[in-house]
């Protein structure tokens, strides 16, 4: 502004000027002519101005008509004008020439006469509009007053050529025309700019966002003042309705081809450039060029795409919806011409809704698993369901498979009512593997199984189709029946170790052997060589589940934690809920079968709550059964009630996950004194098992179950022959499951003869890894003692197992054993300044203080340590005398056995 008032100033002294005012759109231009006009106004000049329109450029004289017809003009020079303007029309169709150089030497003198009694200022905006007639005019004028009071300020857009070479040579030649650039605001600009209209503290937080979102584009940042207010005064800028209609004014005054290309720029999004927006929007590559580096100028666009979405998201809802299609039909198509990345074209082909063409199934195919490398299960969604309504059946089934188990992911009962409708929708049922394996997640198989087995009777058994039989009878063995039994041996697998369908083979053929209490020594070797080599993924979770499970019941449970773990981990980083929920799931099993019981309670929970108890289908009998024993084995009964009144699904109870349910309620009944109901449960769970052939004891011990049923109604030849029948099926190598069989065991015989199998169970127990096992059997033992009145013993075994049974929250031993206990023995394990005077025991000497302290004999210990009874005593008498003792009985509760085998 400082520019033009110099020149006004220099005009009122008799020196013609002429200001060319160029920038991009939104740069200020129109408002710094209309500020030039008030100053003029202000002191005294005649001021005439015109705004040129793109509708207008065909009408003669129209721009010099709303010159010389302005207010302003005073009414014997506007009559004048009016005259003029008259005769030259009339002439204008017989000597268009003529009439032109008449009216420009009028005009002239009549604007260089009125100049005489006050400065003239002329003001055109716009003037790449106006018509070729009074551009004519203007330059005419502006030759001629150079020692005239009259200037002539003109705004036209940066780059913009359409005003002629002519009239541009011819101004560039005027030694008094000067051409002022505008651009947009800079950072601070739009610091200073916001701060006045929203104050220092707004523009401290708002200004760079503001600037990053319009590049200093005023009409963009005032827009954005105007959201601002609407939407509140939010912290950040929210650019809205105001900013998006700003956004399409700016184009609409950039012209046809800038709304076109801009149209072009948000359909490709961040795969534009100019050739290729060129060709979609129908232009030249030159011109292209020019106009999207004015739009870079203007602010609305940076780097080839709109500086926020909502200015893209403006375009397209401006085109017509017939349009806008064809525009992204046209876009997918040229982007997989130039080999583009599949999922740029993806988007466009969705968007579009136009899939006819044979080549989209392979992009939407190729989109949709690179979206599932990256855990995307929106975008893969969104890529694969046009694709699931089109093609045959077979392809159908095989689109709709792949959507179902990425949605499994986030919501498995989604993805099975998926299956469902596409078997309505093709009048039957999905037969192959993908399918059956999410109606089984649901329990309601039945008529899919009998397709599945029709259908491997008509094409063979493929390795596919096997591993899914092995798998059925995992998990739904009342349905492996219907089905062909896999023959193939090991070494025999016609496909590469390691792939997918061969990690699925291999874990469904072990969890089976484990079910059914046929397997080696080198199981456990086999299933940690599937956990090594498989990543997690929709066709893994199974066999990674498959494989947890057979370490769990081979009596490895220790081996699976930090499995079970890993891939808790790795399913909450890759955002899949339901894979988060199955290891939660599995996680509180873990926690079960180590005596954890609020780790078990937590895990349960979780499980529960990351997917919906539909989702869970027939699988929820899993987490339940996990807190129900929790809640039970804590005392807090009424919880678990509360626990078994969840309903859960009748086909449930024709699947696997109906043991560990069942064996829970039991216990829960058993606990809460309903013996024949818990007799029940316990009976049910056994009829399954053997008639499905996996009476595994580690998998559920519903015979000793009943063994304490039947003991607490008197029964105890009936609780000892079932307690021994399942001693003769306990692997020798769990020593969980052998120690807990041990222990019934050893409550159906005399007392006199109880202390040995109990001991012998405690050191199975200690070597398995339960600790509330181990509170149980050091319970009963410590019972028994004190039935035989081995009164120091008893005290020692009790606290031990007091301890242990706080230790796991196990309130219910620790509501038994109280009766038991002292005082001093209630007190907790561990003491200021134990660990201290514990460390003062060698090693010998801390391993032959821990049996001791946890009722062995002096001799038993000398066995257990292969060491003499003299070497005992000696140990024990320099223990004494480091920890200031009198005897064992006095020994520290925190001593525990450190040697394998020992309790």
């Amino acid at each position: 502004m400082s520019i033009l008032g110099e020149m006004y100033e220099g005009v009122r002294q008799g020196r013609g000027r002429v200001a060319l005012i160029g920038g991009p759109v939104a740069s200020g231009k129109t408002s710094l002519l209309g500020r030039l006009a008030d100053t003029a106004l202000e002191s005294g000049a005649v001021v005439l101005q015109a705004i040129a329109s793109d509708s207008e450029r065909d009408l003669p004289f129209g721009v010099l008509g709303q010159l010389v017809q302005s207010p302003a003009v005073p009414a014997g020079a506007a009559d004048e004008f009016a005259a003029l303007l008259e005769a030259g029309a009339t002439t204008l169709a017989g000597d268009p020439g003529a009439a032109r150089q008449h009216i420009s030497r009028a005009v002239a003198a009549a604007l260089l006469k009125l100049s005489r009694t006050a400065p003239v200022v002329l003001v055109v905006d716009d003037l790449h509009h106006a018509d070729e007639d009074s551009l004519h005019c203007l330059l005419f004028l502006m030759v001629r007053i150079r020692s005239a009071r009259i200037l002539v300020a003109l705004g036209e857009r940066t780059s913009d050529r359409s005003v002629g070479p002519a009239f541009d040579a011819e101004l560039v030649r005027l030694p008094h025309c000067r051409r002022i650039r505008l651009t947009t605001l800079p950072a601070d600009g739009v610091v200073e700019l916001v701060t006045g209209e929203l104050g220092a503290d707004a523009a401290r937080l708002l200004a760079p966002a503001y600037h990053e979102l319009t590049g200093g584009n005023l009409l963009l940042v005032h827009a954005l003042f105007e959201d601002h207010r609407t939407a509140g005064g939010p912290a950040e800028p929210s650019p809205g309705f105001a900013f998006r209609n700003a956004v399409l004014s700016c184009l609409r005054s950039s012209g046809p081809l800038a709304l076109d290309l801009a149209a072009a720029v948000a359909v490709l999004a961040g795969a534009a450039d100019a050739d290729r927006a060129a060709d979609l929007a129908g232009a030249g590559t030159d011109e292209a060029v020019r106009v999207l580096g004015d739009l870079e100028a203007a602010g609305i666009l940076a780097g080839g795409r709109f500086r926020h979405p909502a200015g893209a998201a403006a375009v397209l809802e401006a085109i017509e919806p017939g349009r806008r299609a064809r525009l992204r039909r046209r876009a997918a198509r040229l982007l997989y011409e130039a080999g583009a990345e599949s999922r740029s074209v993806a988007e466009m082909l969705v968007a579009s809704e136009d899939l006819d063409e044979p080549w989209v199934a392979t992009v939407l195919r190729s989109a949709a698993e690179l979206a599932l490398a990256e855990d995307d299960v929106e975008k893969v969604v969104r890529y694969l369901e046009p694709m699931s309504r089109l093609g045959d059946d077979a392809q159908r089934v095989a689109v709709t498979t792949l959507l179902a188990d990425a949605e499994w992911r986030v919501s498995p009962v989604a993805a099975e009512r998926r299956i469902r409708a596409l078997a309505a929708d093709i009048g039957g049922v999905a037969n192959g593997p993908g399918p059956l394996r999410h109606l089984l997640w649901h329990g309601e198989a039945e008529e899919a199984v009998e397709g599945f087995g029709k259908q491997i009777e008509n094409t063979g058994m493929s390795l596919d189709a096997e591993a899914l039989c092995l798998a059925v009878a995992c998990t739904h063995p009342a349905l492996a029946a219907r089905l062909p039994v896999p023959a193939r041996a090991a070494g025999t697998r016609p496909v590469p170790s390691g792939t997918v369908v061969d990690t699925q083979w291999r874990a469904a053929r072990i969890l089976k052997a484990v079910l059914r209490g046929r397997y080696g020594d080198n199981v456990v070797v086999a299933v940690e060589q599937i956990l090594q080599s498989t990543r997690l993924a929709d066709a893994t979770v199974q066999p990674l589940t498959f494989a947890l499970r057979a370490l769990m019941y081979a009596g490895s449970t220790d081996r699976a934690l930090p499995w079970c773990e890993r891939l808790l981990e790795e399913s909450a980083k890759r955002r899949a809920p339901a894979w988060q929920a199955v290891f939660s799931a599995l996680r509180a099993e873990i926690a079960v079968r180590q005596g954890g019981l609020p780790a078990a309670l937590e895990h349960g929970a979780k499980a529960l709550a990351l997917i919906s108890a539909s989702s869970w289908g027939v699988a929820i009998g899993s987490p339940l059964a996990s807190m129900i024993r929790a809640r039970t084995e804590m005392g807090a009964h009424e919880e678990a009630e509360a626990l078994i009144a969840q309903p859960v699904p009748a086909a449930m109870m024709r699947t696997v996950h109906a043991l560990p349910y069942l064996y829970a309620r039991g216990r829960h009944h058993l606990a809460t004194d309903q013996v024949y109901a818990a007799l029940r449960d316990f009976m049910a769970a056994g009829e399954l098992m053997t008639a499905w052939g996996i009476d595994l004891p580690a998998l559920v011990p519903w015979r000793a179950g009943c063994a304490e049923a039947y003991q607490r109604i008197g029964d105890r030849a009936k609780a000892a022959e079932l307690v021994d029948a399942q001693l003769n099926l306990v692997s020798e190598s769990n020593s969980a499951a052998l120690g807990a069989t041990l222990r019934v065991l050893a409550n159906t015989h005399e007392l006199a003869d109880r202390p040995p199998m109990l001991k012998k169970a405690v050191d199975e127990i200690q070597a398995g890894g339960d600790r509330l096992e181990l509170a149980k059997v050091l319970a009963d033992l410590g019972r028994t003692h004190h039935e035989l009145n081995e009164t120091s013993r008893a005290r020692m075994v009790v606290r031990r197992a007091w301890h242990v049974a706080q230790d796991c929250r196990a309130d219910a031993v620790c509501r038994e054993l109280q009766p038991h206990m002292s005082a001093e023995d209630l007190k907790p394990a561990g003491v200021p300044g134990e660990t201290d005077r514990l460390a003062l025991l060698t090693s010998a000497e801390y391993r032959t203080a821990a049996l001791a302290r946890h009722g062995y004999t002096n001799r038993e210990i000398a066995r257990k340590l292969f060491i003499t009874v003299s070497t005992v005593e000696q140990h024990l008498t320099r223990t004494y005398r480091k920890l200031k003792v009198g005897n064992r009985a006095d020994l520290p509760a925190g001593l525990e056995p450190t040697v394998a085998g020992t309790a």
